[in-house]
């Protein structure tokens, strides 16, 4: 006959609490979200932990196993999981772990770091917990079963609990988390590589240390071992120790490592963490990669920075959640700059070949823009003041902007100090702010020479074909508008917008110009609305000075590259004698506010340009034309009209562009920008 030897919970222990579990559990700081949605199952892995360490001492890591099996709706790969269950080798509950289960806040695991509160996380975020333990008591192997929810109008979260004696299986615990309340359902990762990443990251300390037991992560297809999976992520660790005090009871631990970047403790906010533990498990993650100025870093640039703060001050500090510590912000700050410091020292390596690549770009960008070539003899000093994160040649050119900027500034500021008699030692900062205005003089130089450069390789790009399919050439207004903007005068745009230097370096000095604008709205008494492509009249009388001359108007025509059609209703000298002739009828020419600028008497002297490729047709109008004298150099044309005192120089566009090269060479040499 068999013997019945479960015995009646009610006669060998009281099973209630002897709180107010419901206010306990409402007070519980624990707002849906990723990571406080796979705190139960953090709770639930770590007092599996304590269990086996209680079980087996030193040999837990090696002797401990625990498994973790993700509960999945319809056991569908990625669908949301709707709980956990964990099963572990530990010691079980026996009746010195199950008073302190029954007791809020119990002091039986202060030493491991426990607060005996981990299990209301399960009554917090789930709604009908189970648990199933095998245990030995006084020499017996006995079960323990029983559900752990809150029920209305029920004080105790335990329930339909058993206990027997004399059974068979295998000392352990399982413990069945489920179904989640909605709100924590649905902020439940799904992912499996996500949720393994994410029990690393909780009980990061133990995977560094080689603490962990054996602990085997299940899906519906798939499984890992979370400490393999952490060590096939590993990259390189190192340890140091950051004092805090003379007595070494505030020392921390620093553990810093490189994860491969496919190892995510988190979804989101930065790349490189350090991760604050308390009681070896995580409970504060803070993001650095504004302060490290890091992208990827390792052998292969596909790792992260992880850091590990651990230590007696952040274990004692900790509160009852394990979500916060409980020092104030001023003292996390003085904690996280040393763990900063002390992290960039761990990633020296890789902070150097940044720098080394920001020295080359910051190179390149001087050379792409002179004015900055001030800072060329201390560019090694000016790089390591640049973030680590500003690496392309925007970001140090907006860098190098701004230092020249506050330069200047600093500069003004100490050219008014000298004139307010304000500095001491006044021959030697004389002498020093001398200096420093020739060298931003000398930037300021070489910046509008490399324009110069620029605009010449843009004007030879213009003269092949824009379409070369068409073989179309680009149109005169493209030309045009790069030499002088379209539809502009003198009174409209800066000194810097126009390029006229390109026909003639004379034209670069500040004159009055108007840029296909009708005769009639700028020559006083005319109503031609003819719109000369540039009429120029210099306001410095020594650019086109000629003995017992005024100073002349310029006109100057330009043609549209591979233009082949030319004849004699289309002659461009003619074109141009038109527009001497239209501005001849006025009397003067003058501002927008009709202020005269320049009177034009009988006999004013002109001096016109026409620029274009020579072409066949246009070679033959100007053999019939006044304009049919070959240049000196033979590669141009010109002509004399002395009944309207104009000189014509037909120019090709290859030469125009030659001559400005030859004029500009040596300061293209000296910059080295050939």
């Amino acid at each position: 006959m068999s013997v019945d030897t479960s015995v009646k919970p009610e006669i060998i222990e009281q099973d209630n609490f002897v709180f107010d579990v419901r206010g306990r559990v409402r007070n519980v700081g624990l707002p849906p979200n990723p990571n406080n949605a796979l705190l139960p199952l953090f709770e639930a892995v770590s007092n599996s932990i304590h269990a086996i360490e209680m079980r087996f001492g030193s040999l837990a890591a090696s002797q401990g196993k625990i498994r973790i099996d993700i509960l999945r709706r319809d056991e569908e790969k990625n669908s949301h999981p709707y709980g956990f269950r964990i099963s572990d080798n530990g010691i079980g509950l026996n009746l010195e772990n199950w008073k302190s289960f029954r007791t809020s806040d119990s002091e039986l695991k202060i030493g491991k770091g426990g607060k005996g509160v981990g299990r209301l996380a399960w009554l917090k975020a789930l709604s009908n917990c189970h648990v199933s333990s095998i245990f030995s008591e006084d020499g017996q192997i006995c079960s323990r079963n029983f559900t752990f929810s809150l029920k209305e109008k029920i004080q105790t979260p335990i329930h339909n609990h058993t206990l027997k004696k004399n059974v068979t299986e295998e000392i352990g615990t399982t413990v069945t988390l489920l179904p989640f309340n909605t709100a924590y359902e649905v902020q439940c990762p799904k992912k499996f590589e996500t949720i393994a990443s994410k029990i690393v990251g909780h009980f990061l300390k133990y995977c560094i240390t080689g603490t962990l037991p054996n602990i085997m992560l299940v899906d519906v297809d798939e499984s890992v071992e979370i400490g393999s999976f952490y060590k096939a992520h590993q990259e390189r660790d190192s340890v140091t120790i950051i004092k805090r005090s003379e007595s070494g009871e505030d020392d921390l631990v620093v553990y810093h490592i490189l994860l491969n970047k496919k190892l995510k403790f988190l979804e989101n906010g930065g790349k490189h963490w350090v991760f604050y533990a308390g009681n070896d498990r995580v409970v504060r993650e803070t993001p650095i990669d504004g302060q490290l100025g890091l992208k990827y870093v390792g052998n292969n640039s596909d790792c992260v920075y992880v850091g590990l703060v651990a230590g007696e001050y952040l274990d004692q500090h900790v509160n009852a959640e394990r979500t916060a510590f409980t020092f104030g912000e001023e003292s996390y700050d003085e904690i996280h700059s040393r763990v900063v410091a002390d992290a960039r020292n761990f990633l020296s390596e890789y902070i150097e070949k940044v720098r080394a690549a920001q020295l080359e770009t910051a190179e390149q960008v001087i050379k792409e823009n002179p004015q900055f070539l001030p800072f060329r003899s201390n560019l090694l000093k000016i790089v390591e003041s640049l973030s680590l994160s500003t690496q392309d040649e925007e970001g140090i050119f907006i860098e190098l902007s701004r230092k020249k900027r506050r330069g200047r500034k600093h500069l003004e500021a100490d050219l008014r100090s000298i004139k307010d008699g304000k500095l001491d030692e006044l021959d030697a900062e004389v002498e020093r702010i001398s200096k420093a205005v020739n060298e931003d003089k000398k930037a300021s130089l070489a910046e509008y020479v490399v324009k110069r450069k620029s605009v010449l390789d843009l004007l030879s790009h213009y003269m092949k074909y824009a379409d070369t399919e068409k073989a179309k050439y680009w149109k005169e207004e493209a030309v045009h508008e790069l030499i002088l903007p379209m539809g502009t005068t003198s009174f409209e745009i800066d000194y810097d917008s126009h390029n006229l230097w390109v026909l003639d370096d004379r034209f670069a000095y500040y004159s009055y110009f108007w840029s296909d604008k009708p005769i009639r709205t700028f020559s006083e008494g005319s109503t031609s609305g003819k719109e000369p492509d540039v009429v120029w009249v210099p306001n410095n009388p020594l650019a086109f000075k000629r003995d017992g001359a005024d100073e002349p108007v310029v006109i100057i025509e330009f043609k549209r590259p591979g233009r082949n059609d030319y004849d004699h209703n289309s002659n461009p000298v003619t074109q141009v004698l038109q527009y001497v002739d239209k501005l001849l009828e006025s009397s003067n020419l003058k501002k927008p506010d009709g202020e005269n600028i320049k009177r034009m008497p009988p006999g004013t002297r002109f001096i016109c340009y026409i620029v274009a490729d020579f072409e066949p047709t246009l070679l033959k109008v100007l053999k019939y034309s006044m304009a049919k004298h070959p240049t000196p150099d033979g590669r141009g044309f010109f002509g004399i009209d002395a009944e309207r005192n104009t000189t014509i120089e037909v120019i090709p566009y290859e030469k125009m562009m030659e001559d400005a090269r030859l004029r500009n060479e040596a300061f293209f040499r000296k910059l080295d920008l050939f």
